[in-house]
């Protein structure tokens, strides 16, 4: 953990002063150093772009700022996701989705790109579309999990709409929600609306549902 929180800290100095070979060059060290990509994605990317988004919230860095940093670590995940060795699908299905209204979607990204390493076949929607559409993608696929992902308190009507309405389907997916949004302080707000699982950590989720999901194959 040492030393992936030296290249977090180089990656967040080098979003912070908008030098993407700098931010490049820290994730390259990473992989060098024998930081294993799962953890580069939850110990170094992940943390670096909730401080970005913190100190976005606080007004010390404006919107521009915070889309420099969403672009560039959207193509450190590129790379990253191309080097990956995936496993054959064992016959799981989930739906990876931003909750509706919810701009940011490198989170979601980071899920499915879990999801698929652990040999799910996952269905990424990326930044939040209407409840509506949600859920009828899910009626029409029939997931096994429905992964929610949620980054800013703006969305919290939608998530309450979306949740209830994905616990009325028949059969029920299993619905997870993650995010920046839930916090210690936070995250039984999600399972009193009713979803199953509140997990922040993308290399839990993986494994809770590895046991509540079993692979078919």
């Amino acid at each position: 953990m040492a030393c992936a929180e030296i290249h977090r800290d180089d990656f967040l100095q080098a979003l912070i002063a908008r030098d993407s070979a700098r931010a490049r060059r820290a994730v390259d060290a990473a992989v060098a150093g024998g930081v294993a990509i799962p953890d580069i994605y939850v110990d170094v990317l992940q943390p670096a772009l909730y401080e970005v988004g913190h100190r976005w919230a606080l007004g010390d860095l404006n919107v521009a700022h915070e889309h420099y940093a969403t672009v560039i670590a959207q193509s450190v995940l590129d790379v990253l996701s191309a080097q990956r060795e995936l496993p054959p699908k064992d016959g799981r299905l989930a739906i990876v989705t931003g909750t509706p209204q919810e701009e940011h979607s490198l989170g979601a990204r980071m899920v499915a790109d879990f999801l698929e390493c652990d040999g799910w076949e996952a269905i990424l929607l990326g930044a939040g579309p209407p409840v509506r559409d949600i859920v009828e993608l899910v009626d029409q696929e029939r997931p096994d999990v429905v992964a929610l992902s949620s980054a800013t308190a703006g969305v919290l009507h939608g998530v309450l709409e979306l949740i209830e309405a994905l616990a009325e389907l028949a059969p029920r997916p299993l619905i997870v929600a993650g995010g920046q949004l839930w916090t210690a302080q936070t995250s039984a707000a999600p399972l009193e609306l009713g979803a199953d699982m509140v997990v922040r950590d993308a290399r839990e989720l993986v494994g809770c549902l590895r046991e509540r999901v079993p692979p078919l194959a």
